[in-house]
């Protein structure tokens, strides 16, 4: 029989049984679905994580070092841990470490009310040398950032994120206003491009900038730093320049095994890399779920196939009977098998498809759809309706005609 013989036929079979054909379907359906659904809900979520530390760290070429032991959890404030890092550190690094391409200098402070008029905001207050915009690819939407001479001449200006603007000054542009930073007069010469939200939801753009030299001596009073951003000529080599990094500062720090470190040298790539590990086990574990119910579908299809075997002997003796023979009946029963498989594969990737659409609206994110894993459940439906159709068809095809037909 012809290739297309045998799909008409048994599509005809299976249109004569519709309920049994739609439970056929039904487990197929609900696997193949939940794997699309959940395969492109987990990537739009991995994609907008990636997203969201792309816009917080700036660049993965980095490294950051701070203050503190790897115990010390969070970003440490001025006074939250041994003030470890000195402004000599930077230039160290940049000088004395091959593979370095430029240093950024940083000191922080979360608690200094910032105020225009009658205004007052409270945002992250950054010092960060003229560079720091350049590592971190920051451009400023409107004015200009901070300049080495700037740095230099210790002025008193600052860059303000789009929070900032937004609280302290509405709709008035912000540009060449004089604001106060703990009550010192500061005057603003740009606004940050936007960033939105970061990995915890917190805002990336409630935060205002300043000279790291002003920051220091006219404003914080502090000889060392919160942070050194170390911008890398080859991200690839980051481990190596990251032990040559420690064993710098050690030896600055005067710092001798096994005593422990006073700093903390992270890289964007590694916490990434924890990143996409936690991801891929839970995409692992959602696959599996997904599979199994794929499976108990399967399963479903070969316990009601084997029911429909010997419900239908009778018609299997009347083919026999005009001259089919059991390569025909098990040609038959096998497309059956893998007809219903690939239609309700179908469909559980239009519903997959559809609920991820939902899912990623909901939690506002872009959709994403995980073709290949699309085009692996695709393939799955049809091996699963092969493999769990071949004993019913076995079982059809050797049905003995003449016993068949006296029932």
């Amino acid at each position: 029989m012809r290739a297309s013989q045998v799909i008409g036929l048994a599509w005809r079979s299976l249109a004569r049984s519709k309920l049994r054909s739609f439970f056929m379907m039904l487990g197929v359906v609900v696997g193949i679905a939940a794997l699309t659904a959940l395969a492109s809900v987990g990537e739009a979520t991995r994609q907008e994580t990636m997203r969201q530390f792309k816009r917080m760290l700036g660049t993965f070429d980095t490294l950051t070092i701070r203050p503190g032991a790897n115990s010390t959890r969070g970003m440490p404030s001025l006074g939250q841990v041994e003030p470890s890092l000195k402004f000599g550190d930077g230039p160290a690094i940049a000088t004395g470490v091959r593979g370095v391409k430029r240093v950024a200098l940083v000191q922080q402070a979360f608690d200094l009310d910032v105020s225009y008029r009658n205004e007052t905001t409270v945002p992250l207050v950054l010092g960060v040398s003229s560079n720091w915009a350049d590592i971190r690819g920051e451009a400023a939407a409107h004015g200009e950032h901070l300049t080495e001479d700037d740095d230099r001449s210790l002025a008193r200006v600052a860059v303000i994120g789009v929070d900032v603007a937004r609280t302290l000054f509405h709709d008035e542009d912000p540009l060449g206003r004089t604001i106060r930073i703990a009550d010192v007069p500061f005057q603003v010469k740009g606004v940050m491009a936007p960033r939105g939200s970061g990995p915890g939801g917190a805002s990336l753009d409630n935060v205002l900038v300043i000279p790291v030299a002003t920051a220091s001596k006219r404003l914080f009073n502090r000889d060392y730093l919160t942070t050194i951003v170390v911008q890398l000529d080859d991200a690839d080599d980051s481990d190596r320049v990251a032990d040559d990094v420690r064993a710098l500062l050690r030896e600055r720090h005067r710092i001798i095994p096994p005593a422990q470190d006073d700093f903390t040298v992270g890289s964007p790539r590694a916490t990434l890399a924890q990143i996409a590990k936690v991801g891929t086990t839970l995409s692992k574990v959602v696959t599996g779920v997904a599979m199994i119910a794929t499976l108990i579908g399967g399963a479903v299809i070969m316990s009601l196939m084997l029911i429909g075997v010997s419900e239908r002997r009778r018609e299997i003796g009347v083919r026999r009977a005009v001259g089919a023979t059991r390569r025909d009946v098990l040609q038959q029963f096998l497309a059956e098998a893998a007809l219903i498989s690939v239609l309700g594969g179908a469909i559980g990737i239009a519903i997959g498809m559809g609920g991820a659409t939902v899912g990623a609206l909901l939690q506002k994110l872009p959709p994403a759809y995980m073709w290949p894993m699309i085009g692996a459940a695709a393939l799955l439906s049809l091996l699963v309706g092969i493999a769990f159709g071949l004993y019913p068809a076995w079982k059809a095809a050797n049905v003995d005609p003449i016993e068949a037909l006296r029932s």
